[in-house]
């Protein structure tokens, strides 16, 4: 007898919110790509990109008020060098991977870099946050849970493969940011790292403008 599966019903509450927002009044397409490409690589203070975590916790559109009708622009919850990253009047690209972690995000960060101002000018944000999955277990430990199970084949991948586990995120992140600071292909952008804390929800400054 063949079973016929159903498809998951959050998928299809996600799709019917999906056609209502579509479908609503307030919709309006964005702009076309070579439109938002020229925009960005014409402005003098470039672009932001924010890297942050996949947890579903932790939203950046959420705890940097980009979900706000107010958005970047006028966003006043950080002082200081967070004014540096809110005093465009666009909204930042979010790159999110496990942890936030960079290794996972390069060559995405890599593509942007390419369509964008070539490093050249801009922020990245490296944000990291406090209860992390990624504190719960080591390179290791993942490596050998994925291993069971799986053939030869799949334990030669997960052999070579980083997951990027940590102790604190202060200590990630400052890994991070040294990892984008010393490449060649973002020497022209101001690269800094914060720690949200998932208690309070504030971002405390880890490293700083050189």
């Amino acid at each position: 007898m063949t079973m016929t599966r159903e498809l998951d019903p959050r998928i299809a509450s996600y799709l019917a919110k999906n056609r209502q927002w579509a479908e609503s009044k307030d919709y309006k397409p964005p702009i076309p790509f070579k439109e938002m490409q020229k925009k960005g690589r014409e402005r003098e203070d470039g672009t932001v990109i924010v890297l942050a975590c996949t947890d579903p916790r932790v939203t950046p559109e959420e705890f940097l008020g980009m979900s706000t009708n107010e958005g970047n622009s006028k966003s006043s919850l950080f002082r200081g060098l967070i004014d540096l990253v809110f005093k465009a009047e666009t909204e930042a690209t979010i790159v999110r991977t496990a942890g936030g972690r960079v290794h996972a995000a390069m060559s995405t960060l890599l593509v942007l870099s390419a369509v964008g101002n070539l490093g050249k000018k801009g922020v990245i944000m490296v944000v990291h946050h406090t209860d992390c999955g990624l504190q719960t277990a080591s390179d290791d430990e993942i490596r050998s849970v994925l291993g069971e199970g799986v053939g030869m084949e799949g334990k030669e991948v997960l052999d070579g493969a980083v997951f990027g586990s940590f102790v604190t995120p202060e200590e990630s992140v400052k890994e991070d940011v040294e990892i984008l600071r010393a490449s060649p292909f973002f020497k022209g952008m101001q690269i800094v790292g914060f720690v949200q804390d998932t208690e309070t929800g504030l971002l405390s400054g880890v490293v700083n403008l050189e």
